[in-house]
């Protein structure tokens, strides 16, 4: 099992519930994996050194170091936000991932763009303007940097036009009503993937809470170890 986080505010607002469910996963006798991309965590490098290009690598990489680890052929890769877009692209790339859950993925890159602006716009009208300063090449979002090119690659992003089907079997986990969300269970279902859609009552945990607390959704949770338990039995 590979866990890939999201990024940013992100990473860490998900960051107990990720641990949980690695720790869920290893109880139930799943090997897992969780890791920091490059300029992520406690990754090398810094975070204005971010790039899609290169987190796709690192999770081809640690797919690997995970299969040298286990000895074993096949991989689930679970993925939340823009964890799951990368799974997805990674598993359309690759044919050793047998399974994919993707946690409410980020399916188009320029309204997830938008959306992390347009938090920081609201963010910004309740708490000083940031002093930190980036060069001109650089945003500031919650926090974390977004370099020019690290957008011009997120808007590239798109999960409706991957090509190839990913998986061999997707899990779909919804917690909260989304167009394009529906968008990508009708692309998959469209594909040879044996899919299943799971739409969860359930925080969307990666977002600011009021008293700054990590929430963990022990109902979806409990649903992503039945579904691979289930899966991989």
């Amino acid at each position: 099992m590979l866990i890939c986080p999201p990024i940013g505010h992100e990473y860490v607002n998900c960051h107990r519930a990720l641990r949980q469910l690695a720790v869920r996963l290893a109880e139930a006798g799943f090997p897992v994996l969780r890791f920091d991309y490059y300029g992520c965590g406690d990754s090398a490098g810094v975070s204005e050194e971010g790039r899609v290009s290169r987190w796709l690598e690192d999770i081809s990489t640690a797919i690997l170091d995970l299969r040298q680890r286990t000895g074993l052929a096949q991989t689930c890769v679970v993925g939340l936000r823009l964890g799951g877009a990368l799974s997805a692209m990674i598993g359309s790339q690759r044919d050793d991932v047998e399974s994919l859950v993707l946690w409410d993925p980020v399916v188009n890159g320029k309204s997830y763009l938008e959306n992390l602006l347009s938090l920081q716009k609201e963010m910004l009208r309740f708490r000083p303007k940031p002093k930190r300063k980036h060069a001109r090449d650089h945003i500031d979002v919650l926090g974390f940097p977004l370099s020019r090119f690290l957008r011009s690659e997120l808007e590239k992003v798109d999960l409706l036009t991957v090509a190839e089907k990913p998986a061999k079997n997707i899990l779909l986990i919804q917690s909260h009503e989304a167009d394009d969300q529906c968008s990508l269970h009708g692309r998959l279902s469209r594909t040879e993937a044996r899919l299943e859609c799971q739409r969860l009552e359930a925080p969307q945990i990666w977002l600011p809470t009021a008293d700054g607390g990590l929430l963990v959704p022990s109902q979806v949770l409990q649903s992503v170890v039945a579904w691979i338990g289930k899966t991989h039995s």
